[in-house]
């Protein structure tokens, strides 16, 4: 039975995949493979792993660019990352990324072990409070200006923001990050944030997810009200939704002074 977590182990390496994979089971993870960084998109679209440990030097979509692929626009991947790779020399490097830990493949077999529990237990016991107590908003906002207003005013609001550029990888976001509330932009380019909602709600993950739309293009009325969507705000202004915000949670403002 594996009941302590789900790994994905990305590596071109055969002998990697079977030695480590094996492991991992005897120690209780469930694993999931992926020979390439694109077989490891692959697996993300129907899969949310607990922990990715990754290669780096892969030949087609190098572990670099899967981490690109896997990042927010805020640079943080959407799942922990444990990068294990032969290019030792890298640590320094990573150490000024958002991923969860470095090891070489020659370190100790008990490191990486040791590593993968620190990992999650630390991802847990975010879940089970927060980041420091904040509270968890997750933005979609395809206007860089704009998700740049809207991070800084939040983050000074109290909240661990988590951005989005388009609706891809949504309920992964959700399904990882567990927000407390999701800011959806009406109008993004592949869909829009009324379509999101609703297939947010449709998902495993979304039914305790309060959700508000907004849109400052003069298109809907003020009073607006759409399916899956707990309040729709006629504007994009940090103060405007900070106010939605507190009436679809039952909290006070917490606005910056």
């Amino acid at each position: 039975m594996h009941d302590k977590g789900k790994i994905l182990l990305i590596d071109d390496d055969p002998a990697v995949l079977l030695t480590v994979g094996d492991r991992l089971r005897l120690e209780g993870y469930e694993v999931l493979k992926a020979a390439s960084g694109d077989q490891a998109l692959g697996v993300l679209r129907s899969e949310t792993p607990d922990l990715i440990i990754l290669d780096i030097t892969m030949p087609g979509m190098t572990g670099l660019a899967f981490l690109k692929k896997i990042s927010m626009q805020d640079g943080r991947p959407r799942y922990p990352v444990l990068i294990f790779t032969a290019r030792s020399n890298m640590q320094p490097f990573f150490s000024e990324t958002s991923v969860e830990g470095f090891l070489a493949k020659t370190s100790d077999p008990q490191r990486l072990i040791d590593e993968i529990r620190r990992i999650l237990d630390k991802a847990r016991k975010g879940a089970s409070t927060g980041t420091a107590g904040r509270r968890r908003l997750l933005i979609v906002e395809n206007d860089a200006r704009i998700a740049a207003l809207l991070g800084t005013f939040f983050r000074s609001a109290g909240f661990d923001t988590i951005t989005l550029t388009d609706t891809e990888g949504l309920i992964a976001a959700v399904a990882e990050r567990k927000p407390e509330v999701v800011l959806l932009k009406e109008v993004l380019p592949r869909h829009n944030g009324r379509a999101a909602a609703v297939a947010l709600a449709q998902s495993a993950v979304g039914a305790n997810v309060r959700v508000i739309v907004y849109d400052d293009s003069g298109i809907h009325r003020p009073d607006a009200r759409f399916p899956n969507v707990d309040r729709f705000v006629a504007s994009h202004a940090p103060t405007d939704l900070l106010k939605a915000i507190a009436s679809v949670t039952g909290t006070g403002t917490g606005a910056p002074t």
